[in-house]
């Protein structure tokens, strides 16, 4: 059985993903990404957010994080700082979903500084199989065929929907092809891909 992916960020759905962990303990084992982006580009990171979620994989998206919104709504810099470190602690895992938007950013490269000692240096500690995974970047059309900023190249780097599909394959550890054939993800290659409009499929 497949169990969608949670967005972590919410609390009931945390709760929820409590409740089922008591069912399927497999759920613990569960990758949990942290969606870094720009606030322009949430609307991308929603459909991507989905996207994971169909496969199996919990995520967390902060706009449903109500202790973060109030934060960002009182402009606490202190608090949002913090909400986002305990949210990429959380995780096992960060997505950087970058545009030509980014370079316009103050916290996207602070996530990722914060994301690389949080995650990865405990990946290395650890020696996890999946540590060139754990610290990812994902780029949106725009910016999809073109060079990123030095701070990014610290990252695995996901092009567009093929090299996603491939992402989250080797996160679950199967093959892109028995996910697509489970209904988990969806081809690169065939039209109507709910991730079109916003990646380079090709890639």
């Amino acid at each position: 059985m497949i169990i969608k992916g949670f967005n972590k960020a919410n609390s009931s759905e945390r709760l929820r993903w409590i409740s089922e962990t008591s069912n399927f303990s497999e759920l613990k084992k569960r990758p949990c990404i942290f969606l870094s982006h720009k606030y322009e580009d949430k609307p991308a990171c929603r459909e991507i957010a989905k996207y994971l979620a169909k496969a199996g994989i919990d995520y967390f998206l902060d706009e449903e994080n109500a202790t973060l919104q109030t934060a960002v709504q009182a402009k606490d810099a202190n608090a949002i700082t913090e909400n986002i470190k305990e949210g990429i602690r959380n995780s096992s895992h960060m997505l950087c979903v970058v545009s030509e938007r980014t370079y316009q950013s103050n916290w996207v490269p602070f996530e990722v500084g914060y994301g690389h000692a949080a995650i990865i240096d405990k990946a290395m500690a650890l020696n996890t199989k999946d540590k060139k995974l754990k610290l990812s970047v994902l780029t949106l059309q725009d910016l999809s065929e073109k060079p990123l900023p030095e701070f990014m190249h610290v990252a695995y780097i996901v092009r567009g929907t093929k090299s996603l599909n491939e992402y989250i394959a080797k996160l679950l550890g199967k093959g892109s092809g028995r996910l697509i054939l489970e209904n988990r993800l969806f081809s690169h290659s065939k039209e109507g891909h709910s991730l079109d409009n916003i990646l380079n499929w090709k890639l």
